[in-house]
């Protein structure tokens, strides 16, 4: 995942950021987004220099989002735009307001990879960059109610997809978020509120393969190593609430779902075992991210454990062992089969300590 940082923030919101981000680095050249066009912003320069000595220090490199804006704030024309790579600028991001022979030139100003409005592109204004180094980068947007809906993300994703071309995707923050609303900064307006693990989890399972950059701020710590886990091992961390007695072996390990692709719950592999709950307390229905287990009365299958994927009847066949805790219930539609999951306990998981859930 990558980050995002702002001339309008604070030098200790920066420094926060440029902290993380350098320590969570996964390779040589990673990137930090940052816009140069944001109405607000002043003094550029004084930011620029920032910049170069961050890439200096760290070696991580720009994204920044230009528009005229940028070169009126610059007093530079676009054949000067090569300045910024002493910045540490390598990809320069389209907001709006250039001609496609515009684009060409701030280009070739300074070798830039252009990124362009994935939000907004259509499937002409991307062909005519058939000559350039080109990827798609959706828009974040910080009035609430204006973010993109799932199908449309997919939909214009796929035009840079069918022409072999990167997608990068936003996800909002959730410790800090950014000015003039500070209401988050969301590409899909339904993910506004939620937390960036379940946000960067279902962008990746919508779009496999898109980079997800954090619009704003840093990460609670357990949500920044639940990320890395996904992205590393492909491993989703699964934080349980009400677990029972019976159920202590989920933990310290991982598991895989089993390869049926079912309509009411997930099963979990390998997870059929003589013991039961000494005790059966059931909930109104079989509610969706509920962990139930097959009790007796289903015969070889005892033990076994089953994700809710919907909610379901109760069944006297069955009983409600943990439940994922509530944030964290719509991990259930990033599952398909085969899926690796690692069970951590809620209530050991700390969200500003090191880790005593891993």
């Amino acid at each position: 995942m990558l980050f995002s940082v702002y001339p309008t923030q604070t030098a200790p919101e920066r420094a926060d950021v440029v902290e993380n981000a350098a320590a969570h680095a996964q390779s040589d050249g990673a990137m930090l987004f940052t816009s140069l066009h944001i109405p607000e912003a002043e003094g550029l320069a004084g930011y620029g220099g920032w910049m170069a000595g961050v890439h200096a220090r760290t070696g991580l490199e720009f994204c920044a989002d230009i528009s005229p804006v940028t070169l009126g704030k610059l007093g530079c024309a676009i054949d000067e735009l090569g300045r910024l790579r002493h910045w540490g600028v390598r990809m320069l991001r389209i907001d709006c307001g250039f001609s496609a022979d515009e684009v060409r030139e701030i280009a070739a100003s300074g070798d830039y990879a252009i990124a362009i409005n994935a939000s907004s592109a259509t499937a002409d204004f991307i062909d005519a960059f058939c000559d350039i180094e080109l990827v798609g980068w959706h828009n974040y947007y910080p009035r609430p109610e204006t973010g993109i809906t799932v199908e449309y993300f997919r939909a214009q994703s796929a035009l840079f997809a069918q022409r072999g071309l990167p997608v990068y995707s936003f996800i909002p923050g959730e410790r800090s978020f950014r000015a003039p609303l500070h209401l988050g900064m969301p590409m899909l307006e339904h993910q506004r509120f939620r937390n960036a693990y379940v946000n960067l989890v279902e962008v990746a399972t919508l779009w496999p393969g898109s980079q997800v950059v954090c619009a704003e701020g840093t990460l609670y710590p357990r949500h920044q190593r639940w990320i890395e886990r996904f992205e590393r091992e492909h491993v989703l961390t699964i934080p349980l609430v009400g677990v029972d007695p019976s159920v202590d072996f989920l933990f310290g390990r991982d598991w895989t779902l089993r390869a049926e692709q079912t309509d009411a719950a997930w099963r979990l592999d390998g997870s059929r075992q003589a013991r039961t709950p000494s005790m059966v307390i059931n909930a109104d229905v079989r509610a969706r991210g509920s962990v139930q287990m097959d009790l007796e009365g289903y015969g070889r299958y005892c033990g076994e454990i089953n994700l809710m994927k919907h909610d379901r009847p109760l069944n006297h066949l069955q009983a409600r062992v943990a439940d994922i805790a509530a944030p964290y219930v719509d991990l259930v539609d990033a599952m398909a089969p085969g899926t690796p999951l690692r069970f951590v306990r809620w209530e050991a998981c700390d969200a500003e300590g090191a880790g005593q859930d891993d």
